[in-house]
Parts: C-alpha cells; structure tokens; sequence
C-alpha cells in the first residue's frame, strides 16, 4: 500500500490541526523555558518521495542539530526537533546563560549536549502530551538521540528508519522562532503508513 494513495484532504486537516496542537504545546513551553515569546507558523502536511527528502531542511550540506525521539505505543513515529547550528548554540547559551558562542561542533562540550536532548526531551514531552490527549492515544517518547550533522544525513536516516517498503514519507512539519530571529527551528513529526491510518481513524470521531 503507497502512502501517496492513501492521503485525502480530509487527512490532511485532521494532520493539520494536529501538528498544530502538538507543537503549540511544544512552543509554549519553550517560551517558558526562555522567559520570552517564541513564535511558530501553520503546521503543515508533506508526502514527499525519498530521493527528494534531502532538501527538507533547506540545503542539505548545511549542518544543523537534531534531537531525534523515536515514538513508541499506538503509533509508530519519529518526532525531529531541527535547529540551524547558530540557533543551537544560541539555545544553549540562553537556558545556562553563557556569554559568546560557539564556532564549530567541536566547541560543544557533553554538558552542552546534555543541555540540548533534555530541551529536546521537555519539548517532545510537551508535543506528545497534547497529540495524546487530541487523539485518545497512548504514546511513548524514546530518549532524545542529539547530533549535529549536515542536513541531508540526518534526514536520510531518518528515512531509513521509516521507509522500509514504502517509497514516500509523510510528515507534518511547523516552523518556529523568537522575535530576534536568532532561534529558528523546525518541528517534523513523521507517521508510517500504518501509525497515519491509525491516527486519521482516532481524529475521525471530531468530523462525525
């Protein structure tokens, strides 16, 4: 069974509206985290076919950091927190109020990644709960996997992960960022052929 087929605009607002719940909780509580605003776009829903993943995030040799949590229980799925490197840097440096930033990967010390999965394991905590809650499903957040890679390996992975047969991912990915512009980043939840059919039938009893 393709993906591709499988999608109708009905699924479509269902995924919407839930990647838009999912990552409003998410938001807010960064912005708690942060003391200060953080602004996020209209989620939306994307089937894209394998070889065309890579430009995803933008440019796919550019290096961003990923937390990566594998979701377990009624739905199998991967929710990807992906932030450009200067805004990873700046994350970190605002929750343990440094001064300056980082140059390169290498300037990040295992601290400082600790700092960025548990982040990334609060906000992951934050979408779930909320997905949970809309779709009366039980889900189980992974713990965080933290890299800073190029754009492209991180989402071939991902794909591998995922795909197996299918030749199509479908993912429901939201935008966000402060006022500044110097935290940009970008919330990609990513369902199976199996886990968006069980989902989509869950939502369902809203549009009865």
């Amino acid at each position: 069974m393709n993906i591709l087929n499988e999608i109708t605009p009905e699924k479509i607002d269902m995924l919407r509206e839930a990647g838009n719940i999912g990552s409003g909780n998410a938001v807010t509580s960064l912005s708690t985290l942060l003391g200060q605003s953080v602004d996020m776009s209209i989620a939306t829903v994307n089937i894209k076919k394998i070889e065309e993943l890579n430009q995803v995030l933008g440019d796919e040799e550019n290096y961003i950091a990923a937390m990566l949590i594998e979701v377990y229980g009624e739905l199998k799925a991967m929710l990807l927190l992906a932030l450009e490197a200067d805004s990873a840097y700046e994350l970190v440096k605002r929750i343990l109020q440094k001064e300056g930033l980082w140059k390169e990967e290498s300037d990040f010390n295992e601290f400082d990644y600790s700092v960025l999965s548990e982040t990334g394991n609060i906000l992951a905590g934050a979408y779930l709960n909320a997905l949970s809650t809309l779709a009366n499903l039980e889900l189980i957040p992974s713990v965080p996997q933290t890299v800073i890679d190029m754009a492209g390996a991180i989402l071939s992975f991902t794909a591998t992960e995922f795909t197996q047969e299918e030749n199509a991912m479908m993912f429901i990915e939201t935008k966000f960022k402060d006022s500044e512009e110097l935290l940009n980043g970008t919330y990609i939840l990513i369902l199976n052929q199996a886990s968006l059919e069980r989902i989509t039938d869950s939502l369902g009893r809203y549009y009865e």
